[in-house]
């Protein structure tokens, strides 16, 4: 568990920083004392965990992590919820909003522990399970780790795709469009792709540039045009670095295919 941000919502400061002791110092910590006010950290940190207690003000846990799990942004957030309360209609309600994890206190702090661990550990191999798949033909990502973050996706690609001919639409531009912050952009879709996203917009072009290179009469410095390359060099190093052959190259080779 190194270098993961945690966010602790708890109103009570002692056990706030009882659980920061409990867990490696090399994690980072956020802190929140209301479901409310965890809610505003999450979606502009975009913390890797989420630990919150059940009774609070403003916002109670159950209602921070219904919220967590419905909203796009924060869908992938693996939730702790740690109560005194154990009845099982507690129980089941905390479950029902999606807690990946329900603790009863007073908590096993190896237990804790474990959970978390486990919880980071489960959420990075669904990650590299479910890598990206891009379609050539539609320019879409399909991504298979729940609808909310399909939805994001989706989103996400078409922003991407309706501005791909403008070579100076730029990553503060996306985060506009899509109602994120620079940071929590990143965070989130570093939990879904290998990818950065400049790294996606990029292919994302040239998988629109071979699309055209093999169904219009454009030239290769038109296409690179259509899809934001003002610099035609630039274009063809980095479709052959992508495609394993230059746009020429490519075109005569699917030309080859149809005949």
């Amino acid at each position: 568990m190194k270098n993961n941000k945690i966010l602790i919502v708890e109103d009570n400061v002692e056990l706030r920083e009882f659980i920061k002791i409990c867990l490696s110092p090399s994690n980072e910590f956020l802190e929140a004392c209301n479901g409310r006010q965890g809610w505003e950290v999450a979606i502009t940190e975009m913390p890797d965990l989420v630990i919150t207690d059940v009774m609070m003000q403003e916002m109670d846990g159950n209602q921070l992590c219904r919220k967590l799990k419905k909203d796009e942004r924060t869908a992938h957030l693996p939730v702790i919820i740690l109560t005194a309360n154990t009845s099982f209609d507690q129980q089941l309600e905390g479950l029902e909003c999606g807690a990946d994890v329900y603790l009863t206190k007073p908590f096993s702090v190896p237990v804790l522990q474990s959970y978390i661990g486990n919880l980071l550990k489960s959420y990075q191999m669904l990650r590299e399970r479910h890598e990206n798949r891009i379609s050539c033909d539609q320019i879409e990502v399909k991504i298979e780790v729940g609808t909310v973050d399909k939805k994001f996706m989706d989103t996400l690609t078409n922003v991407i795709s309706e501005n791909l001919s403008n070579a100076e639409f730029s990553i503060s531009e996306l985060t506009k469009e899509v109602g994120m912050s620079k940071t929590a952009l990143y965070r989130k879709f570093s939990t879904l792709s290998h990818m950065s996203i400049g790294e996606f917009i990029k292919v994302l072009r040239l998988r629109k540039a071979a699309l055209l290179l093999s169904r219009s009469e454009l030239n290769v410095t038109n296409v690179a045009w259509e899809v934001g390359f003002n610099d035609r060099r630039y274009f063809s190093r980095e479709f052959k670095k992508f495609f394993g052959n230059s746009p020429l190259e490519y075109t005569e080779r699917v030309k080859c295919s149809y005949e």
